[in-house]
Formats: structure tokens, sequence, C-alpha cells
């Protein structure tokens, strides 16, 4: 049975316990002061030989004007300058990139917050949070698996008394028997919210998912933290979030 329990009054999903994590800087190629090397040595030597067939085949009897040719050496070197700085820049980079894969390692098996729709089956749970503005008619759940089949279908309930669903953060929690089929560790689900007023005007939701970072791949592009089938850059995380509880049942006498 889905499990679909009121956080707070709240609005908003700001107020989920928590770190912030502030954005990095983007990532940069691992092989950046590598190609950088190759390409300052190449466009050094493409300079050298243009300059060289040029003093080759000038006029012995009409030399090089000593200011040009004076002036195509402070060319060079200001070409040189500015190619070893380009160098030390990928450096740089590149050790930029090796620092960011060290800090993603830091989140392996923590729990952090996503604002997103979809999320990863993980303990055979998903979880996600969701927040509605305002006093709601209506809220219908649907979930659909990466093919764009629905998983599963539902709708809130008011509260005893209440002829509205109540303004505030809710979760939902889905176990694999609430669902249509069977899903695998890791399988990425989507959820889609649906709230409508009394005049049948659609209120917009906010959605979240917490999932537990399990992994991390790095690219020519950056770092990306994994869990289960979701990968998302570092920037993405917005809070890291305790650990869920487990409830535990007293030992019987």
């Amino acid at each position: 049975m889905a499990i679909i329990t009121q956080i707070s009054t709240g609005t908003t999903l700001s107020g989920i316990t928590g770190t912030k994590i502030p954005s990095p800087a983007g990532a940069a190629n691992n092989n950046g002061d590598t190609a950088a090397k190759d390409n300052a040595t190449k466009l050094k030597n493409q300079f050298l030989s243009i300059l060289l067939t040029q003093m080759q085949h000038q006029n012995p009897l009409d030399p090089m004007d000593t200011k040009e040719f004076t002036g195509q050496l402070t060319q060079f070197s200001a070409l040189e300058q500015q190619i070893d700085t380009n160098t030390k820049l990928d450096g740089l980079l590149g050790a930029m990139t090796k620092s960011g894969i060290s800090e993603a390692f830091g989140y392996i098996n923590q729990f952090v917050d996503l604002k997103t729709n979809s999320t990863a089956v993980q303990d055979g749970t998903a979880d996600w949070t969701y927040a509605i503005p305002s006093n709601a008619k209506s809220v219908s759940i649907s979930v659909t698996d990466a093919s764009g089949k629905v998983v599963y279908a539902g709708a809130m309930t008011n509260g005893a008394g209440r002829p509205e669903i109540s303004a505030g953060t809710y979760n939902l929690s889905l176990a694999s028997a609430d669902l249509t089929r069977a899903t695998a560790e890791g399988e990425v689900l989507k959820v889609s919210i649906t709230a409508k007023d009394d005049a049948g005007k659609a209120i917009p939701a906010e959605i979240h998912t917490a999932v537990r970072v399990d992994s991390i791949q790095s690219d020519s592009k950056g770092t990306y933290l994994q869990a289960g089938g979701m990968v998302f850059a570092i920037g993405d995380v917005n809070k890291i979030l305790k650990a869920p509880v487990t409830p535990t049942t007293p030992p019987t006498a």
C-alpha cells in the first residue's frame, strides 16, 4: 500500500533538514595539461618554420628589414608567453578536476536531496517529497517507468471532515508491492503530481527526491554522482539529508 504522509504545513521544500551544498566550478578535462603542451609545441614549431622559410628565401641583395625581423621576433615572444599562460591555466583546470573527483567520493553512501520528479528504486522503495502551495480539491498521482508505462496511479484523499486537501509538504513512499509490476533495484521511475483547485485550475506542485549516492562517474566533461540508474552532477545536489530511520521491532518475551 502506498504511504503518503504529510510532513508539515509548509508549502516549499526549503525547510527539509540538511546541509546546503554549494555548486562547484565547472569541471575540466583531466588530460587538458598534456593536450595544451602538445598544442603549444605544435604552434611554436609552425611559427619558427614560417620564419625560417621566409629568411631562407629572402633576396641577399635586398635582405629583410631589421625592424620587420625584430617585429616578428617580438610577435613570436608574445605568442610563446600566451601559449605558456594557456598551458598553466589548463594545468590548473586539470588539478581542479582531480580535486572534484576527490570531493565526489565524500558523497558515497550519503542521502542527497534533488529537485527532480525522477527517483531510483533503492532497497525496494521509490521515494519523493512534494509541496502543494495552496489547498486543493483533488490531487492525483501517476508514476511511470523509463518506457512511459504507468506503474502506479492513485489519488490523495481529504482529511476527515475536510472538503479540501490541505496545502503542505508531503512524502510519497512506494514499495514494490504498490506497483503494477516488479521493479528492479536501481530502476528509474518518474512521478507526476496533478493538483487542482475548486475551479479546476491546476496548482503547480514542487517535487524533490531523496536518494542514496552509491557510486561516482567521471569523463572528459566532468564528475557525476550515481544513485541506482540516476546520474547527476554534484551541482544538482540541494542538500545532504539524514539517513532514514528504519523502524525496529521490539523483541518478544
